[in-house]
């Protein structure tokens, strides 16, 4: 194994545990870049509210102000969406998974293998102990 593959590995591992707290860490940070951002155009631009409220360090980003307040925009965006779907597989894997029928279970597997895949091994190894508790057959 190259040193490469075993870096990428090691990242995606990093990357599957508690990846629904990385999103959220991401979209916070995206927004906060954002607003700064958008502050110092603001009183650059000398708008009304702000002209006296500068907040100390963000004077340096006048030059970079657009290209400082699009990558935040953009990772706001894409970090809550991301986050959003996350969220909401996490509530319907749940869901699948709590039932008490083994009917049900089976009738839902498809599904709840899919949202497994989607979240992570944690979530991967709750359906197999899951199968091992119902006594359902691997395909």
């Amino acid at each position: 194994m190259s040193a490469i593959t075993k870096t990428g590995a090691a990242w995606k591992k990093f990357w599957q545990k508690n990846k629904r707290g990385k999103l959220l860490i991401i979209s916070v940070l995206g927004t906060l870049v954002f607003l700064l951002s958008a502050w110092e155009l603001a009183v650059t631009f000398e708008i009304d509210p702000f002209i006296d409220m500068e907040i100390p360090g963000l004077a340096e980003l006048d030059d970079i102000a657009w290209l400082t307040l699009g990558i935040g925009g953009i990772v706001m965006i894409a970090g809550w969406l991301y986050y959003h779907d996350h969220s909401k597989n996490f509530k319907r894997f749940n869901e699948l998974i709590d039932t008490d029928s083994k009917a049900q279970f089976v009738r839902n597997i498809d599904e709840i293998e899919d949202l497994a895949v989607q979240l992570g091994p944690d979530f991967e190894r709750q359906v197999i102990d899951r199968r091992k508790e119902f006594h359902v057959k691997t395909r």
